[in-house]
């Protein structure tokens, strides 16, 4: 029964693989084409900003001035970043672990890592709603920018549970090596 269970989890580990993959490659995308259309909207003026991405609209926020659209672009851009680096960490998780000494120095600090990068996404997804809601409050119009930040209350949350996951596997790391040594 324990061979068919760690035989079936190494599958699933291994379709996990893929699809961290095909995230990755998304967000690779979703990232570099953000960042090429917020560096054309400051070098081409304004009239490039209503076509960014996914119909993305940052002209009226370049119209009200450069500092609102280099706050606004740089959390549109680090955000998806940070996701994109998460999921390569993902990856590099999926590649290494092993299912019969599941606890390395390496997985744990990757681990760690995630949850780090998880609030940091949650915190920058709360700072640019609140931006977005103080400029719409001031009577800015902004379309439809709020929309792509989040509510960044998820990425707390998972924040929270990868990060009590990192402490378990720290600890796991740690009876491991005791278990090595009364050997």
């Amino acid at each position: 029964m324990r061979k068919q269970e760690t035989a079936t989890s190494g599958r699933i580990i291994t379709v996990m693989n893929v699809l961290f993959w095909i995230v990755f490659i998304g967000l690779c995308y979703k990232t570099g084409t953000i960042l090429f259309s917020f560096i054309v909207g400051l070098l081409e003026n304004s009239i490039p900003t209503e076509k960014l991405y996914l119909e993305l609209n940052l002209s009226e926020l370049y119209n009200l001035g450069l500092f609102h659209y280099l706050n606004i672009g740089l959390i549109l851009i680090i955000v998806p970043a940070l996701k994109t680096y998460m999921a390569y960490l993902a990856i590099k998780i999926s590649m290494k672990i092993n299912l019969k000494e599941p606890f390395s120095k390496a997985i744990c600090k990757w681990v760690a890592q995630i949850s780090y990068l998880a609030l940091t996404i949650g915190i920058l997804q709360i700072c640019g709603q609140s931006y977005c809601k103080e400029l719409l409050r001031r009577g800015f119009s902004l379309s439809n920018i709020s929309g792509y930040f989040g509510y960044g209350g998820e990425f707390l949350f998972l924040a929270g549970i990868i990060f009590i996951i990192a402490q378990v596997f720290k600890r796991g790391l740690e009876i491991q090596s005791e278990n090595e040594l009364t050997i």
